[in-house]
């Protein structure tokens, strides 16, 4: 029963941790993890703890990467190889488990602000960049040397940009280069002037130009043989990017170019086409996805204050990493909304499917929010505290008594009228939700009252009153195989 609404403990046993045949050769450990600046990090806090985290991929190397650091720093180090949920979010519950005092990440990062303070950093690895391959491809894509393009890039490939920055800007004036938008450490000052933050990284801009007048040129997620289901770092880029501006990715290896606006219009069609289904929908299931994020507490206050609003049904749910399997058992849900990161929120889903559509916080907003989106261009937001109070992109629901509340809307799924949601306050001391039945009977009106009248089978009837009172009498003893009144046969 327990692998109904967790994951089988068979699985976490059966699964490899690391593959073999990918494991980092010993000499080139200490390029390939960036050992000397961790070591650096770990001798100028005087840590004598310290966790590692790393993905799955890079489990193989993860002894090996430990030991060495154990040897050159003397600190004992503790490696967290079982993230609750992502392996780009920072583990920051498992590190206080283990009582470290600071945390190296590996891999992939999300970036975004861990629930408590410790000192981090982060070791993305150092892909190899064929620059002159890459730059002969920017120079075909972009033959106008005044167009405003910014650089954008991988965590993996994010050490070659400037190089490749230096080998273009001979040509070309108005070229922006973007840089992971790492934490700063404990106590220190932020720098003056701060530069844009959007997509986990940094833009540098000059003063009087905006990231809407750029186009886009990125370094990395090419494979051999790219499927449908893009990466979740180039997924959040695409759909927050302008349309109207070009984007091209650029494979590091090869220079070979592809143009990613069609793919981007996919993306925010199918999102369209979520807030649809949010629109539509009656019960919805907020599902955590993560506690290791700051402000989720907040966010799903926000979330459960959206659904309230707009006349709907909110049940928060904590299943760890969502599956079918786990999902299929609240068949009551017209929609589920995942509170994760922003790579977390649009990683792809299993091949095969749920049963219903999950979705971002962003299309909640723009599903259960009049006033959304806001004046001027309106990018989706992957990260859910871009939409709390204090940020630039936050628009706070209108009052009750708003025309925006009693505009009619029509379904673009059903073609059916919706009507427009009753604006509920917290204290309202009457009660709206009961209405008779024909037998003068009163039950409360829900939207998940309405789905188990609807069942075939709603359960045992309870028969309250209709049962006579008996002693209680002994029953039969002994196992389900063999009981004791049973005999021999």
């Amino acid at each position: 029963m327990e692998t109904t609404f967790s994951s089988p403990a068979e699985a976490a046993l059966q699964r490899e941790a690391g593959v073999p045949g990918l494991r980092t050769p010993p000499a080139d450990l200490d390029r390939v993890y960036e050992l000397e600046r961790v070591v650096a990090f770990v001798r100028d806090l005087g840590c004598q703890r310290v966790a590692l985290q790393f993905p799955d991929q890079l489990l193989g190397d993860a002894g090996a990467v430990a030991a060495r650091l154990e040897e050159t720093t003397g600190s004992k180090m503790f490696i967290l190889g079982d993230t609750a949920y992502g392996s780009c979010c920072v583990d920051v519950l498992g590190a206080e488990q283990a009582g470290a005092q600071a945390l190296v990440h590996f891999g992939s990062a999300c970036l975004s602000p861990p629930a408590r303070q410790l000192p981090v950093t982060f070791v993305f690895g150092r892909r190899s960049v064929a620059l002159e391959l890459c730059a002969k491809a920017f120079e075909t894509l972009n033959p106008d040397p005044t167009a405003p393009v910014v650089l954008l890039s991988e965590p993996a490939c994010a050490h070659a940009l400037e190089s490749l920055a230096t080998l273009l800007r001979p040509r070309y004036q108005d070229l922006l280069i973007s840089s992971p938008a790492l934490p700063l450490p404990v106590g220190s000052a932020s720098p003056q002037p701060e530069p844009l933050e959007r997509f986990g990284r940094y833009f540098p801009l000059v003063p009087g130009r905006c990231l809407e007048e750029y186009g886009a040129f990125y370094v990395g997620s090419c494979h051999d043989s790219p499927g449908p289901d893009l990466d979740p770092d180039l997924s959040r880029l695409l759909l927050g990017w302008p349309p109207g501006r070009p984007f091209f990715s650029c494979c590091p290896d090869t220079g070979q170019t592809q143009d990613e606006s069609a793919r981007a219009g996919r993306l925010r069609a199918r999102r369209r086409y979520l807030v649809e289904r949010a629109r539509d929908a009656h019960v919805v299931g907020l599902l955590v996805g993560t506690l290791g994020v700051a402000q989720h507490r907040e966010a799903l206050a926000h979330l459960r204050k959206l659904t309230q609003a707009a006349g709907k049904r909110s049940y928060v749910l904590a299943l760890g990493r969502p599956t079918p399997a786990k999902l299929a058992n609240f068949p009551e849900m017209d929609v589920f909304v995942l509170l994760a990161c922003p790579l977390g929120a649009l990683v792809p889903q299993p091949s095969g499917g749920f049963f219903r559509p999950v979705l971002a916080p962003c299309e909640l907003e723009a599903a259960c929010n009049p006033s959304w989106p806001p004046p001027g261009l309106a990018p989706h937001l992957t990260h859910y505290a871009e939409l709390l109070p204090g940020s630039p992109f936050h628009v706070p629901l209108p009052p009750p008594e708003s025309e925006l509340w009693d505009t009619p809307d029509v379904s673009l799924i059903s073609g059916e009228l919706r009507p427009p949601p009753s604006w509920k306050l917290p204290d309202d001391s009457e009660c709206s939700a009961v209405i008779p039945r024909p037998q003068m009977e009163l039950a409360e009106s829900s939207p998940a009252a309405s789905f188990l009248s609807s069942r075939s089978w709603q359960g045992l009837e309870p028969r309250l009153g209709q049962t006579p009172v008996t002693k209680a009498v002994s029953g039969r003893r002994g196992i389900a195989i063999a009981y004791e009144d049973e005999g021999s046969s």
